[in-house]
């Protein structure tokens, strides 16, 4: 951050801007002496310029006005963007950019910043580009190569703003968007904030069950009360009245999950249990999707996997989705023996992993460790559990009766 100065009284008896040069003083940690002339904040690999001129333009509107911006108020804004990325550093002067003479305040440039993930850039720089876009991207868009030549592409792309409640601002980075002022559309997704968990798709089960023509929603869990409320009479619902049977989850898919293949895995299940529960005349409220979202937060990569086997395993005894929900709750009564999937591998295990066998290194060719493994994977064994795609699964329960058993045994 720089800032040029100039002592006060100076600056209020000559006009500054009239000056062709302004005295100016280092700045120290007492400056009720000085007034704050410019800002350009930001550092070296950071570029706000735009910001810094929005920011320039209120210290003349307020030395207009005889009052002054502090150094601390300047300070606590670069301090925020301090911390702000490329694309975000873009995103403060596409906004200043499209408001510059709008910005009220260092309020408003302060709100910016804090919810600069609400904003977006569509690098598209008029509405004849954005359509073109709309038509590749969108599949109720598509069209005949024979018609695009004839197609009015700004049109399309006015209205498609419209309908999605989009603001038209266009500045020299792109469409400047608002996603939190935004209807749900499929061109433009809001920036997932780090606290969500699933993604969700909710109808109304009556319209929904009834006609083709029905109203849907995409719902980031957890959520707030207020947004569950204004997403809910969307769908033509009161979510203060709303019972178990109104909604219907069409679709839902984790989100921020650190391991993409076990993510990929989960939405795959997801997708296929909810199909599964509405060809069995089921469907899937809102109320248990937000149950299995509260287990589901909670899950690392081993209880992912061991959620994915029980549901491997337990299939045939899942006919809702209170029963997945049931079993995501349950995952710390099994364990899981990851990249064990078969009885080979279970055999090695068995020898080089448990306290059941001394060194036998130099046996090691000649170990049948399939036959081994069927040996000691029979039921009422310790080992007794199940192959699963994602390893070797036990229900503890099991587990900890036998190892008594065998302890007992052994004395």
């Amino acid at each position: 951050m720089k800032v040029i100065v100039a002592n006060k009284d100076d600056y209020i008896k000559f006009n500054a801007r009239l000056l062709n040069k302004i005295k100016t003083f280092e700045l120290t940690e007492d400056s009720k002496d000085y007034i704050i002339h410019r800002v350009k904040l930001g550092d070296e690999t950071q570029d706000v310029s735009l910001i810094d001129s929005c920011i320039n333009n209120l210290l003349d509107e307020q030395y207009e006005k005889r009052k002054y911006i502090k150094l601390e108020e300047i300070r606590a804004i670069n301090d925020l963007i301090s911390n702000l990325n490329k694309e975000e550093c873009h995103i403060l002067n596409a906004y200043a950019e499209v408001n510059r003479y709008k910005i009220k305040d260092l309020n408003e440039i302060k709100e910016l910043i804090t919810n600069i993930n609400d904003y977006q850039i569509i690098e598209k720089y008029d509405l004849h580009e954005l359509g073109i876009l709309i038509s590749e991207k969108l599949s109720g868009y598509k069209m005949d190569i024979n018609v695009i030549p004839f197609m009015n592409f700004a049109k399309l792309a006015e209205n498609y703003l419209l309908d999605a409640n989009i603001k038209d601002n266009f500045c020299s980075y792109g469409l400047l968007v608002n996603t939190r002022e935004m209807l749900d559309n499929e061109l433009i997704q809001p920036k997932i904030g780090k606290d969500k968990v699933f993604k969700i798709e909710l109808v109304n089960k009556k319209e929904f069950e009834e006609s083709d023509m029905y109203s849907r929603v995409t719902i980031y869990l957890p959520t707030s009360k207020e947004e569950l409320k204004e997403k809910f009479k969307r769908i033509n619902l009161d979510y203060d009245k709303a019972i178990i049977q109104d909604t219907h989850v069409t679709k839902c898919e984790i989100v921020n999950f650190n391991n993409e293949i076990l993510a990929s895995r989960f939405n795959k299940v997801m997708e296929y249990e909810i199909e599964k529960y509405f060809r069995n005349s089921y469907t899937t409220p809102f109320q248990e999707i937000e149950l299995l979202c509260k287990e589901v937060k909670n899950f690392d990569n081993i209880r992912m996997q061991k959620f994915l086997a029980i549901e491997e395993i337990k299939n045939n005894k899942i006919k809702y989705i209170h029963d997945l929900v049931n079993y995501a709750s349950k995952t710390s009564d099994y364990n899981l023996l990851p990249d064990i999937n078969g009885f080979s591998d279970m055999g090695k295990y068995l020898v080089n992993e448990t306290r059941y066998f001394n060194d036998v290194s130099l046996l090691e060719d000649y170990i049948d460790y399939y036959k081994l493994a069927k040996d000691y994977t029979h039921y009422g064994l310790i080992y007794n559990g199940i192959f699963t795609e994602y390893g070797y699964l036990m229900e503890k329960e099991d587990l900890d009766r036998n190892q008594k058993k065998e302890e007992e045994e052994f004395e």
